[in-house]
């Protein structure tokens, strides 16, 4: 057999390999899970000093710019920022200073972004009690991503009862929920997570808050599973009533080249120079152009996916990352869904 067929019989085996792992884990979707969750369940059980270091990485923790104001604590709007799947807490370098700027109480919540959507929810649900001790009583949420599914969790789970701890004075009440980027319906692309994997422990480890542990510590891909489209986890969550008094909305990024105002402006262009009857060819070539570019979304969620039935929906400009940060510190350029979000927060 020569080396080029080897070679090919190699990749054609690799394929099939692939392919079979996938076709399995679809069809086994919440197996899989269950056996993610023990394995994660038995290295913090094996490893109970170093979960227990990992562990004090999370939680809700002040903006740090904001640290020296907080005096006035329960006085000033207190605003919550909650990172997505695999995000090394970048995420916020843009808007958390800017926030902070405007006077608001600054706070970035730390979970493990990995495990199970529900685990997560009960982690910020926990977390959320101690702001009540410090005399915050309503609180808004801006979420990143799954951040953002693991908020609509928290508030509308069930055995949580969000309502009745409000009422009972155990938590602040939500009084806004602003999601950008959030697959709502699922993203297949949580699939390929790996990427997003290798770039937060990297992080970590430059923070030095590494652990030799980590990858599984953080969670052992049970999220990629509850946020693949159809999962039991956004079958359930999307079945629930939204919360009763909560102000919601939904910022999404397109990263296509054009935008809808661009396409609209060409399409009008076009059927000036063309008959009545033609004009109707360029109508549906424009409806197929912007469901091109919902459908790229920002490269990782739909426009469709974010969307969610009775709330206000934006679009910006931008990929899933650049719609909210920029890429370096000191880039002097304003991340287009920053003055949508302090507009909103800010809003009566």
């Amino acid at each position: 057999m020569t080396r080029r067929r080897r070679f090919l019989w190699l990749l054609f085996l690799a394929v099939v390999v692939v392919g079979s792992w996938h076709l399995l884990t679809n069809v086994f979707r919440e197996e899989e899970k269950e056996l993610r969750r023990k394995l994660r369940e038995t290295a913090k059980a094996t490893f109970p000093e170093e979960a227990a270091e990992f562990a004090r990485t999370l939680g809700l923790s002040p903006f740090e710019a904001d640290r020296e104001a907080r005096g006035a604590t329960a006085r000033r709007q207190s605003v919550v920022l909650i990172h997505g799947l695999d995000d090394p807490g970048k995420v916020w370098q843009d808007l958390a200073p800017a926030l902070a700027e405007e006077d608001f109480d600054v706070w970035l919540m730390e979970y493990p972004n990995d495990q199970p959507v529900v685990e997560s929810a009960r982690l910020f649900f926990d977390e959320l009690q101690d702001l009540e001790t410090l005399g915050i009583r309503r609180i808004s949420i801006v979420a990143h991503s799954m951040g953002g599914l693991v908020s609509r969790e928290m508030l509308t789970r069930p055995e949580f009862d969000y309502a009745t701890a409000v009422t009972d004075g155990l938590v602040p009440e939500v009084g806004k929920l602003i999601m950008v980027a959030t697959p709502n319906h699922g993203s297949q692309l949580a699939r390929v997570r790996v990427f997003g994997e290798t770039r937060d422990h990297l992080v970590r480890l430059m923070k030095g808050e590494a652990s030799w542990l980590g990858m599984i510590l953080d969670g052992a891909g049970e999220a990629k599973i509850d946020l693949l489209p159809g999962s039991r986890f956004l079958t359930e969550l999307n079945a629930r009533p939204h919360p009763e008094g909560l102000e919601m909305s939904v910022i999404s990024g397109i990263s296509s080249p054009w935008n809808e105002q661009d396409i609209d402006r060409w399409v009008d262009s076009v059927r000036q120079q063309l008959s009545h009857e033609n004009g109707e060819w360029a109508d549906r070539l424009g409806e197929t152009l912007i469901s091109m570019t919902h459908g790229l979304g920002d490269g990782l969620v739909t426009v469709e996916s974010s969307r969610l039935e009775g709330v206000p929906h934006h679009t910006v400009d931008g990929t899933h990352l650049s719609m909210i940060r920029n890429i370096t510190t000191n880039s002097p350029r304003i991340p287009p869904a920053v003055p949508i979000i302090i507009d909103q927060l800010k809003a009566e």
